[in-house]
C-alpha cells in the first residue's frame, strides 16, 4: 500500500511511494538503512556491489516493517 512502483536497473532501484518521500527516507534511516530522496514520492536505493544476501533480507525487513507501520489513513492521504 505504501509503494506503489519500483523501478530502475541493476542493483539501483528507485521506489515510487505513495507517501511523501522524505517522511520515507526519515523512517527507514530511523530503522538502519540509509536511503535518498529522489523527487517527492520516489526513494531511491543503492547497495554497494559488494552486498551480501543477508544484507538484502535486512533490507528487505526494514522496509516490509516501515511500510507495515504506516497509517492506512496517511497512505490514501498523500
Amino acid at each position: 500500500g505504501v509503494i506503489a512502483e519500483i523501478r530502475g536497473a541493476g542493483l539501483m532501484l528507485g521506489l515510487h511511494c505513495v507517501v511523501p518521500s522524505g517522511e520515507m527516507v526519515t523512517r527507514l534511516r530511523g530503522e538502519g538503512l540509509l536511503s535518498v530522496g529522489a523527487g517527492d514520492n520516489v526513494v531511491r536505493l543503492l547497495p554497494p556491489l559488494i552486498v551480501e544476501e543477508s544484507h538484502i533480507d535486512e533490507a528487505l525487513a526494514i522496509l516490509e516493517r516501515v511500510c507495515a507501520s504506516w497509517p492506512e489513513a496517511a497512505r490514501g492521504a498523500a
